[in-house]
Order: C-alpha cells, then structure tokens, then sequence
C-alpha cells in the first residue's frame, strides 16, 4: 500500500472516501468513535430510528459501486440503509471505539490525535479527511423556564411505543419532525406538531415514480436555471401548490402563496395529509420562546400542554481542529453553512486536508464525488484547484451563508452541484446528443454511475448497469 490516509468517521462519506484511498493505492486508516459503521444509519444509537425511510428514493441513496438487492423498496428503511452501507464497506477495516479529539499540521503531514480504550494516542499521516457529516452534535434551544415532562432531541427518538397515552409535542416540521410526527399519531399518540413556518407537503410519487427520480435531472435542471431566481423560485411553488402541497388547505395559519418569489421550503410525507385530514394530528403554529411546567409557551403567548417534547430542531457539526484552523475555514454555528470551502471539499490554506460530507445534503452522488476528488488531490494524481479558484468558490459559500431569505438547503440544485464538482476533476459525462447514453443522461435522474463513464476512476460497464436500472424505474426502455 501507499501512503496513508486518515479518514475521520465510518459514515457514509467516510466509507466512500476509504474506498476511493483503496482503489488509489493508498492505504485508508478510518477512524470511528462508535462501535459500528454506518454514521446516521447505524443501529442502536444513530440518529435514525428503525422506523425511519430515506427522504430520497435508493436509486439516489446509492454508490455507484454497489447495487442495491433486487426488489428493495423505493424508500428503504434504517436497517436496510445498514445493510447496504455494510455491504459497501466490505474489506474495509474500520478502527472502532476511536474518538478523534484533534487533527492538526504536523510537518508534511496531519497529525491525529485520539483516545482509545482509555488511553490517548497521536500518529501522523501523510494526509487527512474529515468525513463526520453534520449530523455530530443534536442542538436545542436554550429556553427560559423548566418543563416538568420528558424533553429528548430527534436523535434520540426510537419509535412511538414509549410515548403511549401521554400527550407529544413535536417541535419543528422538517423531515424528522414530520415523521416523527406522523409516526407518533399514526400510532394513536395524542400529538401536536409545532412548527414555526410552513412547509409544501409533497407526495414521494407521481404518476407512481418516486417523484425526485423525475425531479433530479439534467433536463430539469435546465429549466429551472434559465429562469432568474424569483422567477425560478415562483415556479416552483406554483408547481408544489398544483400538486396539492399547499398546507394551508389543512390550516389556513399555514397557507403558502403559490406566487411567492421566495425559495420553497418542502417535505415529502404520504402520511401527513391524511393524519391532518382527519384531525388524528394538530397543528401549532409560532416559535417556541419559553417552557412551562405543563408544556411549551409560543411566542403569540399562546400554550402548547404535554407530557413529552420531541425536538427536531436539527443538528451542527463538531470538528476536531484546532481553533486557528476552524476560523480559517469561519466555523460558525450555523445550521445552514457551518463551515466554507471551495466546492464544500477544499480550502487553499489547508493543503493535505479535505472535507467529504460535511454539507447539508443527502445525495450519495455527491459525497463519492467529493470523496474521489479528494482523493485524486491527495494522492497526487492531479493538482488541488489554483488558490483563485478556491477564494472564488468560497465566496459562492459565503453568499449561500448570506442569502436572505435563506433557502431550504445549501446546495438544493443537487443536479448543478454534481455536475460542477465532476468537472473539477474530469469526470463530468458528455453531452453529446449523439452520444449513446443522450437519452438516459439527460432525461434520467442523475445518479453515481453517471460520473463513471470517463475520466480517473471510469468503469463503462458498471455506469451502464446503474443508468439502465434508473432508466427502467422510471418506465423508460433500456438504452
């Protein structure tokens, strides 16, 4: 083996990011605090909960190197995403019940430090990746007052049998919070989401194709970025509205303007309208501003009464870098861009050291491209971006940071952002209308394999396998 390469978490971006060191001739050193892979899906103590489904469907949960099993339902549950990722990371050798406290310059290389098994450990690696997502440290609010009930984060929700004939607040309607929610009243639980701003509730299908595999493509793309961004974004609310994702139609405090300029905002649940329909789920609307003994205090004054509060309210990153490096890259406690770097990936003033999966985004596509990218870099292979280009695209991050009002996710032009990280490195496919995979590529949802069929890294037949598997879902004949 070559050098080697430490890689900080065994979640999804760090397994693609060992896998890539392997397939370079490095030798991938992954460090995990926990005592199992898998990052948000891992057993036990992740931050899914077994009743839980990817927002996306597979085919956009999946690298391009490993082929979901035959028959797996469009939106896999926690354990089977477990499965997978097990599988994936087969002949990997991750070191568990490591917990990385520092990575920091030493010489030409990276040094890491960590304890183990109570004892503390520092060794220097040619280079490193910090791949330990967002997901890190569950953040609340800090409130005034004390509630006398049971208060736990999202991440510590394992299903709604505990909360039996009590009365549950759900606080925030994100994705967690809305299937937390649902769950809860689905299972007969007396449950009130509280949620600060509405959001579209979309169905996942349309015209009985998960519906982000009709979204997700270069052809939808397009259309959307000829258009200036208000117009952009009035379309799109236009079109969530026309399918029936208004929320106002369940409570009118929740009503959204179809013509708004205004990025959108939106969840997929096919549970969450009926549940509203028929009242089984209540809706409060405002910002939590103070706890009671009995429950939670809006800011119209107004008061929620509960036995239990769920908080979704989402999550920020813990990096073990020194203080100096973490304002070099504006570390800042902020939910939308915690962190900036040119591509989400590099930072010219930290050579030897990437970032894989330390964005707001879930699209595995994107996190194996960061992962071969850094590699590549790392490895020698080819050049890290000039210094202009990085400054140029960390101030694109900044702007994202800035952006009033904010949207939904940071890079939620998934398609454009995959593409423009393919190109850094070469592996952007063509275009060419005459091109054998024209029709697939440009009409069907953009997936890992698409990234596979030129450049470092290419296998042809193994992206031919996944576009005809996409291609096929979405009633397509094969190419």
């Amino acid at each position: 083996m070559g050098a080697r390469l430490a890689i900080i978490g065994a979640g999804p971006a760090g397994l693609a990011t060992a896998r890539a060191a392997r397939a370079a001739g490095l030798e991938p050193v992954l460090f995990e605090r926990k005592t199992e892979l898998g990052g948000v899906w891992r057993p036990g103590d992740g931050a899914a909960w077994a009743g839980m489904t990817t927002n996306l469907s597979h085919q956009l949960c999946s690298f391009s190197e490993q082929a979901w099993p035959e028959r797996t339902r469009d939106y896999p549950f926690q354990g089977e995403v477990h499965g997978y990722l097990s599988a994936y990371a087969s002949g990997l050798s991750p070191r568990y019940g490591c917990a990385v406290s520092e990575v920091a310059p030493s010489g030409d290389g990276w040094a890491v430090t960590w304890t183990e098994a109570g004892r503390e450990h520092r060794e220097v690696f040619a280079a490193a990746v910090l791949a330990s997502g967002v997901f890190s440290r569950p953040w609340m609010p800090e409130l005034p007052g004390s509630f006398a009930g049971e208060s736990l984060h999202s991440s510590q929700y394992r299903g709604a049998e505990r909360f039996a004939g009590k009365r549950v607040a759900v606080v925030g309607m994100s994705f967690s919070g809305t299937e937390i929610a649902a769950e809860l009243a689905g299972a007969g639980v007396a449950t009130t989401a509280v949620t600060g701003r509405p959001f579209w509730i979309l169905p996942r299908y349309e015209g009985g194709v998960p519906r982000d595999l009709r979204g997700m493509t270069r052809r939808r793309q397009q259309e959307r970025t000829r258009l200036p961004r208000a117009a952009a974004n009035r379309a799109a609310n236009t079109r969530y509205d026309a399918l029936g994702g208004n929320p106002g139609r369940f409570d009118s405090r929740l009503a959204l303007d179809p013509s708004s300029t205004e990025p959108p905002h939106l969840v997929t649940s096919d549970r969450l309208p009926g549940l509203l329909a028929g009242g089984a789920l209540r809706i409060a609307v405002g910002h939590v501003t103070a706890l009671s003994p009995k429950g939670l205090v809006l800011a119209d004054g107004s008061a929620v009464d509960c036995d239990a509060v769920v908080w979704c309210t989402g999550y920020r990153p813990e990096l073990p870098l020194p203080a100096p490096l973490l304002a070099e890259i504006s570390f800042a406690d902020d939910c939308l861009q915690p962190i900036l770097l040119h591509g989400c990936t590099f930072h010219p003033a930290l050579p030897g050291l990437a970032f894989v999966g330390v964005y707001r985004g879930p699209f595995f596509a994107v996190i194996e491209l960061q992962a071969r990218w850094a590699v590549e870099v790392l490895a020698g292979a080819m050049p890290p971006p000039a210094p202009e280009v990085m400054r140029a695209g960390i101030q694109s991050e900044l702007d994202i940071r800035l952006a009033r009002p904010r949207p939904q996710f940071p890079h939620g032009d998934y398609v454009g952002f995959a593409d423009r990280l393919a190109a850094e490195f070469g592996v952007l496919p063509s275009l060419d209308p005459a091109g054998e995979w024209y029709e697939q590529l440009w009409h069907g949802p953009v997936v890992a394999g698409h990234y596979r069929l030129r450049g470092p890294g290419a296998n042809p037949e193994l992206a031919a396998r996944q576009l005809r598997s996409a291609w096929e879902r979405v009633g397509r004949r094969p190419g």
